[in-house]
């Protein structure tokens, strides 16, 4: 089976052949022309001087030739594989709208309404789904849409709450931390002002304790007096009874005995008091020792309290000396944590803010994408049953013109595969002329498709025509050197009058740019 590609050459040359006689001049005269022409051109193209003017304007080259007209398929070509069993026309034939061109084997076109059946039904899937997604999408869309609203609206509130937990978090830290300062420095205090002594009353408990020693001492004088003083009255009651038993003995009369009687009496009434005195004494005396044991018992305890009071305290300044550090670096990181918390609200203060004010941008455009994709599968199954239509049109395969004219090339020929992108026919386009120059490199940049053109046609007796500058080649042609680097450059001429022909040497002059003038 062969392709086009393998003899698109000639085809090409074919088109040249037929649109010279086709046109308005004759193709004797073309091709005494075409070989005026060649030699003119390997004259020119001896001579490495371009035609440049003062003026920035620069001039090239060519040859007119009769533009073509292309019939392009209505269907996809390349979907199935698609044969050409036998061709109708060829080049240089008249052709009327209608007439047969060439015809597809039976088994392409059944192959191509197959493929355009699955298309289609597949297109109509998709374009269901498509439906379907745009009906799910707009409710989602509207229901991020709604979030978005309400998560702005809260967004400020929502912020500074959050913002102010994080203050509270700090400042509970630096409270806990500036509490075991003040705590240490109280305590501190305290011992260095010997608070606790004071509360204990220590001196005034010593002092109670020595003013008890002093009165017990005071007491045992007492008490000792007293016991001498009871001493001698009860040695004095005793020498009487033994002065009176011995009076009695001795046969004292009555008035002595009665004397000293009566002294007996009276030195027992002493005894008698002192005996008194001695009890309260004693009575003072352990009083005194009572009260020295209670002011010592509780000087002692006061001491010990003190001891107590003092050490516990030392206790708490290590131990909250010690948990300081660790207070101070959890203050630090919850500022630090803070910080970093603090940006992260923010931005997603900032995000929420723009999603609720774009919010309403974002629903339309995520509901235009979702309309968009209906409209592609839309115009997707559109285009498919457009082109199952062209393809059905054939009737038993047969392609026809679409026009009347001249045939420049039918591209393909029995046993052919059909070939996206070429022609089924090209018609010779009398009303245009084609002219394609080689613009050097260092020109190339004055050049921009949509340029006028003053292009010299010989043989034409109006002179200068204008012409249009339609395309140019993005690849350079090096012509095998890499000084001479060109561009090559089509220009197109308005023929609907039919006066310009194909064949005949042309002179393009580009406008170029004109340099400033220096004094």
């Amino acid at each position: 089976m062969r392709k086009p590609g393998k003899r698109m050459a000639s085809v090409i040359a074919s088109i040249a052949a037929v649109c010279v006689m086709t046109g308005g001049i004759g193709y004797q005269a073309a091709v005494s022309g075409a070989q005026t022409d060649s030699t003119e051109n390997s004259v020119k193209a001896q001579n490495t001087d371009q035609q440049e003017s003062t003026d920035g304007s620069f001039s090239e080259e060519g040859t007119t030739q009769i533009g073509t007209v292309s019939q392009m398929p209505e269907f996809t070509v390349n979907a199935v594989t698609m044969t050409v069993e036998e061709v109708y026309a060829s080049s240089g034939d008249t052709v009327s709208k209608g007439d047969a061109l060439f015809k597809l084997t039976d088994e392409s076109m059944e192959a191509a309404k197959s493929y355009y059946e699955d298309a289609i039904s597949d297109a109509e899937n998709t374009l269901k789904t498509a439906e379907a997604n745009l009906a799910s999408g707009k409710l989602s869309a509207e229901s991020t849409k709604q979030d978005a609203d309400l998560t702005a609206q809260t967004a400020a509130d929502s912020y500074q709450a959050q913002v102010d937990a994080l203050d509270a978090a700090v400042e509970e830290k630096k409270e806990a931390y500036d509490e075991a300062v003040e705590q240490i420095s109280e305590y501190q205090t305290k011992i260095d002002n010997n608070d606790y002594y004071v509360e204990c009353a220590i001196d005034e408990k010593k002092a109670a304790v020595d003013a008890a020693t002093t009165a017990l001492a005071q007491a045992q004088d007492t008490l000792t007096q007293a016991q001498n003083s009871d001493n001698s009255a009860s040695q004095a009651v005793s020498m009487d009874l033994t002065y009176i038993k011995a009076q009695i003995e001795a046969g004292a009369d009555s008035d002595t005995l009665l004397s000293v009687v009566q002294q007996a009496m009276d030195d027992y009434t002493t005894r008698e008091q002192q005996s008194d005195t001695l009890t309260q004494a004693q009575q003072s005396a352990d009083a005194a020792q009572s009260t020295l044991e209670q002011a010592q018992k509780e000087f002692d305890s006061a001491v010990e309290t003190y001891n107590k009071n003092e050490e516990e305290t030392n206790t708490k300044i290590t131990e909250l000396t010690d948990s300081l550090d660790d207070l101070k670096s959890d203050y630090e990181q919850a500022e630090r944590d803070a910080t970093t918390q603090k940006a992260e609200l923010q931005n997603e203060y900032d995000t929420a803010v723009v999603e609720g004010k774009y919010a309403g941008s974002t629903y339309e455009s995520t509901v235009s994408e979702l309309e968009s994709a209906v409209e592609s599968a839309q115009d997707t199954l559109d285009t498919l049953k457009e082109e199952q239509t062209a393809l059905l049109a054939l009737e038993n395969g047969v392609v026809t013109a679409d026009e009347d004219g001249t045939i420049a090339a039918v591209p393909y020929e029995a046993e052919d595969t059909l070939q996206s992108g070429t022609a089924f026919a090209l018609y010779c386009d009398t009303q245009t002329i084609m002219i394609s120059v080689e613009v050097p490199q260092e020109n190339i940049a004055q050049v921009g498709v949509g340029d006028e053109v003053s292009v010299m046609i010989a043989g034409n007796r109006d002179g200068a025509v204008t012409g249009t500058v339609s395309s140019i080649a993005s690849s350079a042609t090096t012509g095998g050197s890499v000084s001479n680097v060109t561009y090559a450059v089509i220009i197109s001429i308005d023929n609907s009058d039919g006066r310009l022909g194909s064949g005949s040497s042309a002179t393009v002059t580009f406008q170029g740019e004109q340099e400033e003038k220096t004094e």
